[in-house]
């Protein structure tokens, strides 16, 4: 027993530094490109459906971090990041990212949380305006009269949602590609295999 706890936390440590790898590229991709949607989370996904709570959490942060430190505008988020790892790795505790339909339902979970917390954050550190995709449609909704904190959940609520339904299913496509013997390795893992029965 002792062995395969030093065997997931060896794999739960090489996992983290590939998760904030792919967080990167895809916080990198959509700040590029201005898309109005966030990739950003599909590391912190995957780490937390694997390995729980608190590599999820660890996962986000230090993405977030390292995304400040190419672009300081990221840095307020990382109140997002906590949040959103805190509650992928409570999910998949309760067996919400091991079929499907529980993946979906995870996504839309894990997007209301984001829109939550993404409001808050654009409206008190930005004024609602953050230089993201979004910020033109926020500035739209705005000139069309509505409330600061309405337009800014009303372009988060559909963006995050996109967003997360994507990097949500993306992890639970990448658990699947992962053979059962590498799974097992994961404090998780076991949760992810299909029993085969008769």
């Amino acid at each position: 027993m002792k062995r395969r706890n030093s065997a997931g936390a060896l794999m739960v440590t090489l996992l983290i530094p590939v998760a904030i790898a792919i967080n990167m590229v895809g916080g990198q991709m959509t700040s590029v490109l201005s898309l109005p949607i966030a990739l950003d989370m599909i590391g912190v996904l995957l780490v937390g459906a694997l390995a729980g709570t608190v590599p999820a959490v660890i996962t986000a942060v230090l993405t977030n971090l390292l995304n400040g430190m190419l672009d300081p505008s990221w840095i307020p988020y990382v109140i997002c990041s906590f949040f959103i790892g805190l509650t992928i790795g409570l999910l998949a505790k309760c067996n919400m990212m091991n079929r499907i339909w529980k993946a979906a339902i995870s996504g839309v979970l894990i997007a209301l949380v984001a829109t939550v917390t993404s409001t808050f954050v654009t409206v008190f550190f930005f004024g609602g305006i953050s230089g993201g995709g979004s910020a033109m449609i926020i500035a739209g909704l705005l000139a069309t009269g509505q409330q600061l904190v309405q337009s800014v959940f009303s372009v988060y609520i559909v963006t995050e949602l996109v967003g997360k339904l994507i990097s949500t299913f993306v992890a639970y496509f990448i658990i699947k590609a992962i053979s059962d013997r590498t799974l097992l390795k994961f404090p998780y893992g076991s949760k992810y295999i299909v029993r085969k029965t008769g």
